[in-house]
C-alpha cells in the first residue's frame, strides 16, 4: 500500500522502519505540499526513545 498517498491513517497500526524501530501509528497525518506526499505521526513503542513521537513516510516500513 503507498501510506504516502493516503490522507488518513488508522490508528494503532505497527510498523518496523529501515532502522529496525517498532513504531506504532497515533492516526495524525500531515500533508508534506513541497514533495506532495503524506507523512504519518507514529510513536516509538519498543526500546530506546520509547514513547517519543515524530512524522514517518511510512513506503519505507514494513508492517507488522
Amino acid at each position: 500500500m503507498e501510506y504516502s498517498k493516503s490522507e488518513t491513517i488508522e490508528a494503532g497500526m505497527r510498523f518496523k522502519t529501515k532502522s529496525d524501530i517498532i513504531v506504532e501509528t497515533t492516526g495524525i497525518t500531515m500533508n508534506v505540499e513541497s514533495t506532495e506526499v503524506f507523512v504519518h505521526e507514529v510513536e516509538i513503542v519498543e526500546g530506546i526513545g520509547q514513547s517519543n513521537r515524530y512524522y514517518h513516510n511510512l513506503d519505507t516500513a514494513e508492517s507488522i
